[in-house]
């Protein structure tokens, strides 16, 4: 009965251990939303000041926007969304397909048409969707995107 109560403390307290150590390895440099969130940062800064601005991220948005708007009406309706999220996992299925040879172009087209983080896409559509017209302009999208910067930027 000792031995078990021994074993059950050692396994209780390395658990405890290990709790406190995981935080201190999750976070390594890499913020709180881990790479992801740091190659968004990286690339949104555009003056490189290691900060992202209300009108870097506006602007970063504009681009998407731009790439998510199929057809240039200055409209993104919930079908130019799905094409274009349709597009990027077709060209990620063709990258990994891909033979040695023909890696470097896949990647680029990869590159080219990556899904970005557009506000007001997905489940957020009908509350960006302020003119309840079923399609976001840009707008609609800046609004939603301010609302977004606002609510991140902690210490404001």
């Amino acid at each position: 009965m000792a031995k078990k109560e021994l074993l059950l403390g050692a396994v209780a307290a390395s658990l405890i251990l290990s709790g406190y150590a995981l935080p201190a390895f999750a976070a390594k440099g890499e913020g709180r939303h881990g790479p992801r969130g740091a190659r968004m940062i990286e690339r949104l800064d555009t003056d490189k000041d290691g900060k992202v601005t209300l009108t870097e991220f506006k602007a970063g948005i504009s681009a998407t926007f731009k790439t998510f708007d199929a057809d240039g009406n200055g409209e993104v309706t919930r079908d130019e969304i799905k094409a274009h999220h349709e597009a990027f996992r077709d060209a990620r299925k063709a990258l990994r397909e891909a033979s040695k040879a023909d890696r470097a172009k896949a990647r680029e087209e990869l590159r080219a048409i990556r899904t970005a983080f557009l506000p007001g896409a997905g489940r957020m559509f009908e509350r960006a969707d302020a003119d309840g017209n079923g399609s976001l302009s840009e707008a609609e999208v800046l609004a939603a995107a301010e609302t977004l910067f606002e609510r991140r930027d902690r210490d404001k």
